[in-house]
């Protein structure tokens, strides 16, 4: 009797350890929850818009109301680009100094089928939102130049006609 009731205490113990409390996470979990917070409260928009003026017909470039900055990265903000402009593949390529470094390795659309003005807002989108990254302020676009673009360095100064 005495070995029947140890080896039901033991089976018992068995089964209690194998029972594990999912209330409890790991560390790595809760890092992995913190971080997939974090991400939701990220927003794929794009924090300047350019606009045509009805009253002016002057192009415009504003802060997009919606666009929450806290929390973006360069990649960030190249998503929330390429997510508007699906046409245009931005893509990043460094950071040396204030100055970011971007590509775009097929750029007919932007450079032979959005027009004068589509490009020059693209490039001012594109200008304004990196620039309003801690540390830069200057863009240097890598594409192949054609009618209605042209790659180059780009600052906000150089939308200045938009307003």
């Amino acid at each position: 009797m005495k070995h029947e009731l140890y080896a039901a205490f033991i089976a018992l113990l068995l089964l209690a350890s194998c029972q594990s409390d999912s209330s409890k996470k790991s560390l790595e979990e809760m890092a992995a929850d913190s971080a997939a917070m974090a991400d939701q409260n990220k927003t794929l928009v794009v924090p300047w818009e350019a606009t045509l003026n009805d009253s002016t017909h002057m192009m415009e470039i504003k802060r997009n109301p919606a666009a929450n900055m806290t929390n973006l990265s360069n990649l960030d903000i190249v998503d929330a680009l390429n997510y508007k402009y699906p046409q245009i593949k931005l893509e990043w390529v460094k950071q040396e100094g204030n100055k970011a470094f971007v590509k775009i390795q097929d750029a007919d659309y932007l450079t032979r089928e959005s027009g004068t003005e589509g490009a020059r807002a693209y490039l001012a989108e594109v200008t304004f939102s990196l620039t309003e990254l801690e540390a830069i302020t200057e863009v240097d676009f890598s594409f192949k130049e054609g009618d209605h673009a042209r790659p180059g360095v780009y600052k906000r100064e150089d939308f200045k006609g938009f307003n």
